[in-house]
């Protein structure tokens, strides 16, 4: 597999980052604004098999620790571990169909917010109120309802692309 929609991939999700850091970060709530990184890293692991997917998605993870305000590693970690999970799952479960996306998309992001609770508790941050749950419920719902249309978008794109 050549690594044009891993680059691609890439420059699409820091794009998506760099936009909701420096752009709008100071003007509409972070809840607000979908996961980019996020949406690449389990997009990476649905559709794009090997080495190429791996590389996107450690550089997405790379990226993603680098902007985000948590402990060392924290979602360095949980990336990789989101994108081994969602590897496994389009290996063996998945279906290219528009709410087999969703509830993937959704269950990932659940299981990634789940998990970054926990690191964050296990460093001794507490910063949890049932507004952050209220928030963290938001941007999962969001986040989810963005990624259907873009992932039938971009792999249909690089569909053509490739005939």
């Amino acid at each position: 597999m050549s690594l044009k929609p891993a680059l691609g991939l890439v420059a699409i999700a820091y794009a998506g980052i760099a936009m909701n850091v420096w752009c709008l970060s100071g003007i509409v709530p972070w809840f607000l604004l979908p996961d980019f990184g996020f949406l690449a890293i389990v997009y990476s692991g649905l559709f794009i098999a090997g080495p190429a997917g791996f590389l996107s998605a450690l550089l997405t993870a790379l990226f993603r620790e680098t902007t985000m305000s948590a402990p060392p590693l924290t979602f360095l970690l949980s990336s990789l571990a989101l994108y081994f999970f969602t590897r496994e799952i389009g290996c063996r479960l998945f279906l290219r169909a528009e709410p087999f996306i969703l509830a993937t998309v959704v269950g990932m992001l659940v299981i990634e917010s789940a998990s970054v609770f926990l690191l964050l508790v296990f460093t001794g941050a507490r910063p949890f109120t049932l507004l952050w749950f209220a928030e963290e419920a938001v941007r999962i719902a969001w986040t989810s309802l963005i990624a259907v249309p873009a992932y039938m978008y971009l792999s249909l794109r690089w569909r053509q692309v490739e005939e």
